[in-house]
């Protein structure tokens, strides 16, 4: 079961990023944005997904700028076969539209010879050989590498390292933590965490399982259940099962009080009740869940220019 483990979880670690400390997605003046070149393949419709989780959108050759700050990205990387942009045409054969909504006509696209783009479901790919960039279409259900891009405005990074204000950052602890409230597998939480710049939440005592306690929501009924959940980042393995933490900590040296009667080892991951207590359950069950991430984690660089009122961009 090991082995299951690792290489289900092997997909979900290329994105995460918080155990780096170098920002993943730069900053490009050209592109008034920050972009982030993806090199392990994805269907468009994942990569859109991923890309959303981060906080960006599925880049598209909206502008000249844009698609300079493409090619050099794609370039530095060494990338040389095709990447997905955010451009397809899925509502309509004949329709080529942006994430964003813009239609191709008012894009910078430089169509590849011979491109007959006019069946539906195809989505735009870019490739760079030298100094040309050609853009072609293929099925959107193909498997590819993909570029996401986030544009620069008027929201600031708040203490937390992050766009994101549903992160807070507890004195307590250090460490920031996000409540997902719609509910997900655990790999899909797993998954949603290191995009976001963390990972399921790791609780490494009694003072953060209180942390993590206060964070479960009031029932609206009023009724409480105690075996309302959070997943958190615990997994088992093996025969007979081993805990680990999604950090690579053994269950000894980090909290480990189960409720009473728990693990039963029917379930394979681990997660918090509302006791403040660990039981274990089955990864496909639909929990909330909760992120944890580092202040000094920054998913994204800082910018060297601000965005203004009237929509220029100065430097800082």
């Amino acid at each position: 079961m090991l082995t299951i483990y690792l290489v289900g979880l092997s997909y979900l670690l290329i994105a995460a990023d918080s155990q780096l400390c170098k920002p993943q997605y730069l900053f490009s003046t050209e592109a008034e944005g920050w972009l982030k070149l993806h090199t392990y393949p994805a269907s468009w419709e994942k990569a859109l997904q991923i890309c959303s989780y981060e906080g960006a959108v599925l880049a598209s050759p909206l502008d000249a700028g844009l698609v300079n700050a493409i090619r050099s990205t794609i370039a530095q990387n060494g990338v040389n076969g095709p990447i997905f942009l955010g451009t397809h045409n899925l509502h309509s054969g004949d329709h080529y539209v942006s994430v964003e909504g813009v239609p191709s006509s008012d894009m910078e696209i430089n169509w590849a010879p011979q491109t007959s783009p006019d069946v539906s479901g195809l989505c735009l790919t870019t490739t760079v050989n030298g100094p040309s960039q050609y853009m072609n279409v293929t099925s959107c259900k193909d498997s590819l590498p993909y570029i996401c891009y986030r544009k620069l405005d008027n929201r600031t990074m708040n203490k937390c390292g992050t766009f994101d204000d549903a992160y807070h950052l507890n004195k307590q602890t250090g460490s920031c933590y996000k409540v997902h409230h719609k509910k997900a597998t655990w790999h899909n939480a797993y998954e949603i965490c290191a995009a976001e710049g963390g990972h399921l939440v790791v609780i490494d005592d009694k003072e953060e399982a209180l942390v993590i306690k206060n964070m479960f929501p009031t029932p609206p009924n009023g009724k409480v259940d105690k075996w309302d959940a959070f997943f958190i980042g615990l997994f088992a393995y093996g025969d007979p099962l081993e805990w680990m933490t999604v950090n690579g900590d053994r269950l000894d040296d980090v909290y480990n009080y189960w409720e009473p009667g728990q693990p039963e080892n029917t379930g394979r991951v681990a997660s918090i009740i509302r006791t403040g207590n660990l039981d274990d359950i089955n990864s496909d069950k639909l929990l909330m869940f909760v992120c944890e991430k580092s202040p000094t984690a920054l998913l994204f660089e800082p910018s060297p220019v601000q965005y203004s009122e009237n929509g220029r961009f100065v430097k800082c």
